[in-house]
């Protein structure tokens, strides 16, 4: 009876629709079978896929810690991917805001003057808002490019030890990548 119950191990997932190719075949290195897939009901980007494997199969315990690296260093390959323009927009954003306030402290200034002191001030104060829009584009273009580089190489590193993760599994399994 309890050979009955352990006959094969059942593996959910949801993954993101541009990943779910890259996911069925790395599964299918660690000797799962898809069983069932389907989109999301709610988001147009996810999809579901139900895999099994069959529960005794020689290298399980090296291939499920195998599975957890490989998940492991997806997880942070997508973390590395946004966080490549994370930073350029924080800073996009409050210098924006600064520059805004500026601006419109600025007008306001200008509007109001009453002597050609407040005017000049409220000239000034719109100029030095305009700048800071100026002065965010840089910055944060320039801020993109060295983050892109940056996680772009971390990404490189997680990829290659992906790949060596999926073939050791490929190895046991007998499983090989159709690259």
């Amino acid at each position: 009876m309890a050979e009955e119950f352990f006959k094969d191990d059942e593996l959910a997932v949801a993954v993101k629709a541009e990943a779910a190719e890259e996911i069925k075949r790395a599964y299918g290195m660690f000797g799962w079978r898809l069983s069932k897939e389907c989109a999301d009901g709610s988001y147009r980007d996810i999809v579901h896929m139900d895999f099994t494997r069959p529960h005794a199969i020689a290298g399980k315990d090296r291939l499920q810690l195998l599975q957890v690296r490989y998940e492991v260093a997806l997880n942070f390959m997508s973390r590395a991917r946004r966080r490549a323009f994370a930073r350029a927009v924080v800073l996009a954003v409050l210098l924006s805001l600064a520059g805004l306030a500026l601006v419109v402290f600025g007008a306001v200034q200008t509007a109001s003057a009453q002597s050609s002191v407040f005017l000049w001030g409220g000239i000034a104060l719109i100029v030095g808002g305009a700048a800071f829009f100026v002065v965010a584009a840089c910055l944060c273009r320039l801020l993109y490019r060295r983050d892109s580089e940056r996680y772009g190489a971390i990404s490189a590193v997680l990829r290659e030890n992906a790949g060596t993760i999926l073939k050791e599994a490929a190895d046991i399994t007998g499983v090989h990548r159709e690259d």
